[in-house]
């Protein structure tokens, strides 16, 4: 098949990574793949007020004068191309074509036939980053409807009225994520992902780890995230950027991995510490629970609950051999969301909207 993914900008957020680790599984497959983007990001408008998402447009427009078809941090080697626009006379003749964010849905609803059949990969419902009758209208669209978990597929149903036609989980490589660092280092600390702003719950983790600290003054919070701001308290050890290879090695470092985010479409970071095998603590939000299951690969509390976070945390740091028990029923169930198993499926999915538009052209 020739498929082509289409993302609003020179992106590489989690999101984004997702698509472009698609494309090139596809391609190893025997598939051609590409992944196109505007030479103008989409405006990603949440709101009436006159410079809503104006904020978020600068930074896609900054990312594609930076990287242009070269985004950082996502494994694609050619087949990236920025366009001046996404309409018919800048894309490519393919079998399917797939829109991954809302603002694009508009557009690939708009391209002739020849462009492919018209697939939706929807990771969540982005209210978040457009009024919700503009972002709701885009699932209403007759395209083929791929959601990124379970819990997008329910969430979908149950708020906007509408079925997606396969549910594809978003998978790791389990291969990469699993290999244990050499030398193997010795599981001490907490680590948390950072991003500003309350959708992360970055507080309530700040707030966790302080009771926590009270109990094991020695203990010390690492976090990892793209820079750090001034939210981020001084006790705080930072890293900024890791590539991939130092992002598992923070796995393989940490007692216990804590996820206090408020809200999430998918929620990658705890399934890639999982698959390393270090215990989890996390927010019932998005797909978490999909893949994590309380108890058994990981310990589940409630969102901005800062105080359940802190006595999951202690209750782990003082049981080891519970500890050990979590990380490996964490890395049993991670296998099941190999990113080679879930390409396998997003291909039978893309293979399905083909036969129902009318084979490949």
């Amino acid at each position: 098949m020739r498929v082509t993914f289409v993302l609003p900008a020179a992106s590489f957020t989690g999101g984004a990574r997702v698509v472009f680790e698609y494309a090139t599984r596809l391609k190893a497959f025997g598939h051609s793949t590409s992944v196109v983007f505007p030479m103008l990001p989409y405006r990603f408008r949440d709101s009436a007020r006159r410079f809503s998402g104006v904020r978020s447009w600068l930074g896609g427009m900054k990312n594609n004068l930076l990287y242009g078809p070269r985004p950082p941090r996502q494994p694609m080697r050619g087949g990236i191309v920025m366009v001046p626009r996404i309409a018919d006379r800048f894309l490519p003749d393919a079998d399917a074509v797939v829109a991954t964010a809302w603002p694009t849905a508009y557009s690939v609803f708009r391209l002739s036939p020849a462009k492919g059949a018209k697939c939706y990969l929807v990771q969540h419902r982005e209210i978040d980053s457009g009024l919700p009758r503009d972002v709701d209208g885009t699932y209403r669209l007759p395209l083929f409807r791929i959601a990124g978990s379970e819990y997008t597929a329910r969430l979908l149903r149950e708020t906007v009225g509408v079925e997606v036609d396969a549910v594809v989980p978003n998978g790791v490589d389990v291969e990469f994520w699993s290999a244990r660092p050499e030398p193997p280092p010795t599981r001490s600390g907490v680590l948390m992902p950072h991003a500003p702003g309350e959708r992360k719950g970055a507080a309530d983790g700040f707030a966790a780890f302080e009771q926590v600290h009270r109990r094991c003054p020695g203990l010390a919070l690492r976090c990892f995230g793209r820079e750090r701001t001034p939210d981020v308290p001084a006790f705080v050890e930072y890293v900024e950027n890791p590539d991939d290879d130092a992002l598992r090695r923070l796995y393989a470092e940490a007692s216990v991995f804590l996820f206090p985010s408020r809200y999430e479409g998918y929620g990658l970071p705890p399934l890639e510490a999982m698959t390393g095998g270090c215990p989890v603590v996390a927010t019932r939000v998005g797909a978490v629970p999909d893949f994590c299951v309380d108890g058994v690969s990981g310990v589940l509390v409630e969102p901005r609950d800062a105080d359940g976070m802190a006595r999951a945390v202690l209750a782990l740091l003082e049981d080891r051999a519970r500890r050990e028990r979590l990380g490996e029923g964490g890395r049993s169930r991670a296998r099941a969301f190999d990113l080679a198993l879930a390409t396998r499926q997003f291909e039978r999915a893309l293979a399905r909207a083909v036969q129902r538009s009318g084979g490949s052209r």
